[in-house]
């Protein structure tokens, strides 16, 4: 599904996050990317939304090379994918509906399905009741849940995850990973960027992700207690 071959990227001259990134994503996989700050957990997902480009290498989607893709086809790819952030980005002047009201219509939905799309994944997220609320009257926990109902409008094929416990309390924290969970439970294959990796551990079966280690450039696989083992294609 995802693949990146042979990937370099730099911040100017002097930061290099990656020198030469191998790594393959399967359909269906649950993977959480760990790592220090500055491993570049955070860059892989700008990458893989076409935020960013890789300096060399190539990234490709279902065989598609995104680095290839011109103005007019990176909104179209995005329609395949849903995000969420550490910050939530909600719009405080909008109401829970409004806010998914907007983000519907923003990726080609119909006005007149969006009432019955938007109760659906909100309903799935376990806060149906919250359509009047505005952002400034909901926990962190909750807000996250607002920003996972989102992010399923366009029923993605990956969803991306950047530090999305990272501001919550551990009860919160805890409600988010077994939604992710669900998600994943779906078809959809989520990508999690955290540094909350004991969390994760205690809240999912081992069999279920993938945990891979970002270091010195580096990606590793990691399997429950194991020591790390370098992916066999990269360095």
């Amino acid at each position: 599904m995802i693949r990146f071959d042979a990937v370099k990227k730099c911040y100017g001259e002097e930061t290099k996050v990656f020198d030469n990134l191998n790594l393959e994503i399967e359909e269906g996989d649950f993977v959480f990317l760990t790592g220090e700050s500055g491993s570049g957990k955070t860059t892989v997902i700008m990458m893989l939304l076409r935020e960013i480009v890789a300096d060399s290498g190539e990234i490709t989607f279902f065989g598609k090379n995104i680095g290839k893709f011109n103005k007019a086809q990176i909104p179209f790819f995005r329609r395949k994918i849903g995000v969420i952030f550490q910050d939530f980005k909600l719009i405080e002047e909008l109401t829970v509906y409004e806010n998914l009201y907007m983000a519907y219509l923003a990726i080609g939905g119909r006005k007149r399905d969006a009432e019955n799309k938007i109760t659906d994944v909100l309903t799935m997220m376990g806060i149906d009741g919250f359509h009047k609320r505005y952002p400034s009257q909901l926990s962190g926990g909750e807000k996250q849940k607002v920003c996972l109902a989102r992010a399923l409008l366009n029923n993605p094929k990956l969803l991306l995850a950047d530090e999305p416990t990272g501001n919550l309390d551990p009860q919160s924290s805890v409600e988010i990973l077994k939604l992710l969970e669900l998600i994943h439970n779906h078809g959809t294959t989520i990508i999690m960027a955290t540094h909350d990796i004991s969390n994760v551990k205690s809240t999912l079966s081992e069999d279920i992700y993938r945990m891979i280690h970002l270091k010195n450039g580096c990606a590793y696989e990691v399997s429950g207690n194991k020591s790390e083992s370098v992916l066999s294609y990269g360095t």
